[in-house]
């Protein structure tokens, strides 16, 4: 792998001035999951320019591009997202986004231009490795998620993918490392929405009302105790009340109040736990005061686990682009969500996430309206992916 590293490394510096313009014209323009045309287009467009196959319109708007290396053999498929989210940016970057109400602020743009930076790299060392490599631009992470859709599609299929990598720009982590752990990597989650239903009447006489915003507020306070003592202390959960809606005025006890919230969890186990919990406890609650429940209840993403010798194929070509002790393997697991698990619950995989903060002691918020990071970083991007393609067919 060392003597293809000054070769990907020269490449890096050949398109990386069109990668970074790639990224800050997706960046100017965001697009909200399973409407990425535009940004689609951009990819497509660069697609065309240096004469790649590609597939598009898959689940609405994703891509999957293919290169076929000098002989048959194995096929890995790397992963990038495109959308952006409903957040007004606030960082006067000169790039900054030119949609009102709409911004990357999770690095989805960084993600789509490095991988097309390993994808543009690889496409020039054809004849140093056998197999396909695919390359999977998905929309809807954020929320709808685009990666299960698109691997109904087919993706995995014609070639069969053996193998699955993709990376997450993470501004928990200094610029110039990576942390790739075995196993639990990101938290599964799930939503629902609980309608708790009661009687209204006058607040000066709650004796002949049946109130619901005190059957959520009870149920509030005891669901944490799903954490605290349904689940065993060595593992993590999280059940996240986020919103609640009750009531018109100050002196009427409503009809019914509606709770929304996620579950989070790192075993199937834990989640039928965590979902039995929330029914049994909105049951007592209800039978306690005299009303009625509505649950709604959706799986969303399962947890995304790292297979173990994926995990040790993506640090060692991580450790040849930043050094072995710039790579982070003894973290514990993040409790958001990936939908990038779908792809590690098909195949084997790892996921990967590769810093962007200059300082730890004020890190580079996800999700904030003042998310920003150095294009630099989008060289550790196109580096990773190429180098990990190549370590999973080199070994195949």
């Amino acid at each position: 792998m060392r003597q293809i590293l000054p070769k990907i490394k020269s490449l890096t510096q050949k398109y990386y001035p069109e990668i970074v313009a790639l990224r800050h014209a997706i960046h100017m323009h965001p697009e909200l999951e399973f409407e990425e045309e535009n940004t689609a287009n951009l990819l497509c467009v660069m697609l065309d320019k240096y004469g790649i196959k590609y597939q598009r319109n898959i689940a609405k708007t994703g891509i999957l591009a293919q290169i076929q290396g000098e002989k048959e053999g194995k096929c890995v498929l790397l992963r990038a997202d495109m959308d952006a989210l409903p957040v007004q940016e606030e960082t006067n970057l000169p790039y900054a986004s030119k949609i009102a109400g709409k911004m990357h602020a999770c690095g989805h743009d960084g993600h789509s231009a490095g991988l097309m930076g390993a994808l543009l790299i690889l496409n020039e060392l054809k004849s140093e490795f056998n197999g396909t490599i695919k390359f999977m631009f998905q929309p809807a992470e954020e929320g709808s998620g685009g990666a299960k859709p698109m691997i109904e599609a087919g993706i995995l299929e014609n070639p069969k993918v053996d193998a699955v990598f993709g990376c997450h720009l993470w501004g928990a982590l200094l610029e110039n490392t990576a942390q790739i752990v075995n196993g639990e990597m990101m938290a599964g989650v799930d939503v629902f929405k609980l309608e708790f239903i009661g009687r209204g009447g006058h607040g000066a006489h709650p004796h002949t009302t049946i109130d619901p915003i005190v059957m959520a507020a009870k149920f509030i306070s005891d669901i944490q105790c799903a954490i605290s003592r349904r689940l065993k202390p060595v593992d993590a959960g999280v059940i996240t009340i986020g919103s609640i809606h009750a009531g018109t005025a100050f002196n009427i006890i409503p009809e019914n109040a509606i709770l929304t919230g996620t579950v989070r969890f790192l075993s199937e186990e834990n989640q039928a736990l965590l979902q039995k919990a929330i029914e049994n406890t909105a049951k007592a609650v209800t039978l306690e005061f005299g009303g009625e429940f509505k649950l709604d209840y959706k799986r969303e993403y399962p947890p995304l686990i790292n297979d173990e010798k994926m995990a040790l194929l993506a640090r060692k070509a991580f450790a040849e682009v930043l050094g072995e002790e710039n790579i982070i393997t003894n973290a514990k697991p993040d409790m958001g969500a990936e939908d990038f698990a779908f792809l590690t619950q098909a195949r084997q995989g790892a996921y990967v996430f590769v810093g962007i903060s200059k300082d730890l002691k004020n890190p580079t918020l996800h999700h904030s309206s003042t998310f920003c990071w150095d294009d630099e970083n989008l060289k550790v991007l196109m580096q990773g992916d190429a180098l990990m393609a190549l370590e999973f067919l080199k070994q195949t």
